[in-house]
C-alpha cells in the first residue's frame, strides 16, 4: 500500500494533468472537480450523520444529570507519508457516568513534504467530526474512553506550482484515556482512526491527540 497521503497526492497529480488541458474552463470548479463528484444523496447522508451526532451532543439526557466539558490541544495526523500537525478543540456532554457525545474541530499548522515525492506538499486545512463516546472508570481519577463517529476534513496539496483541495470524509473510531488532576481540570490522550470513504484513497489516517480538559460541572 502506498499510504493515504501519498494516494491523495497521486490523485491530485492525475487530476492536474486533466486540468492543465482545460485550464480556462475549470478554474472555478477546481477544488470539487479534482477529487470527484459526490451525489446529492451522498452529501445529504453525510450531513445527516454529522447533524445527528451534533444534536445528540447538545441535548442532555432527560433522566439524569449531564456534565459539559471542553478540550483543547495538539493533534498529529499520520497518513503514512507525512505527519501533519494541528490544533484541536472539542466540546462534549457526558449524559451519565458511561455514555456521552462530543464535537471536534482541528485546524492545520502548516504544510509538510511527502516522503518519496519530491516537491510535493500537503496540509490539513480543517477537520470536523461528531462522536458518540463511552467511558469506563479505571481508577478514581482515570477513565478509559472509546468513541465512534463520522468526520469530514479538507486537505490542500500542491505539486509543480499548482495546488488543489481534497475533501476526505469517513467513519472514525478510537480509544483514549483521561486523567483528572481536580474535579474540573485534567489531561486526555486519544488515538483515532479515520477511514476514508473514497475508494481511490489507500487506507486512512491515524490521529494522535493530547488535550487539556475542563469540566463545567453537572447541568439538568
Amino acid at each position: 500500500m502506498r499510504g493515504f497521503l501519498r494516494s491523495v497526492m497521486v490523485k491530485l497529480r492525475r487530476k492536474l494533468m486533466t486540468k492543465t488541458s482545460s485550464q480556462s474552463k475549470t478554474n472555478k470548479a477546481m477544488p470539487r472537480a479534482m477529487f470527484g463528484n459526490m451525489s446529492r444523496e451522498t452529501i445529504m447522508t453525510k450531513t445527516a450523520l454529522v447533524a445527528l451526532l451534533a444534536g445528540a451532543s447538545l441535548i442532555p439526557a432527560a433522566a439524569a444529570d449531564s456534565e459539559l466539558y471542553i478540550n483543547g490541544g495538539y493533534s498529529a495526523f499520520d497518513g503514512d507519508g507525512a505527519t501533519l500537525s494541528a490544533l484541536t478543540a472539542r466540546g462534549g456532554v457526558e449524559f451519565n457516568a458511561i455514555f456521552g457525545a462530543e464535537l471536534e474541530a482541528s485546524f492545520g499548522l502548516g504544510a509538510e513534504e511527502l516522503d518519496d515525492l519530491p516537491g510535493a506538499e500537503i496540509e490539513l486545512e480543517n477537520q470536523f467530526g461528531g462522536y458518540l463516546t463511552a467511558r469506563y472508570p479505571v481508577l478514581p481519577s482515570v477513565d478509559a474512553i472509546g468513541r465512534i463517529g463520522y468526520t469530514t476534513g479538507e486537505f490542500q496539496a500542491s505539486a509543480s506550482g499548482v495546488s488543489g483541495d481534497a475533501e476526505v470524509d469517513g467513519f472514525a473510531f478510537g480509544l483514549g484515556g483521561e486523567f483528572m488532576f481536580t474535579d474540573q481540570i485534567g489531561l486526555r490522550g486519544d488515538y483515532t482512526r479515520i477511514e476514508a470513504d473514497d475508494d481511490e484513497l489507500d487506507g486512512g489516517v491515524n490521529v494522535f491527540s493530547l488535550t487539556g480538559v475542563f469540566k463545567f460541572g453537572s447541568v439538568r
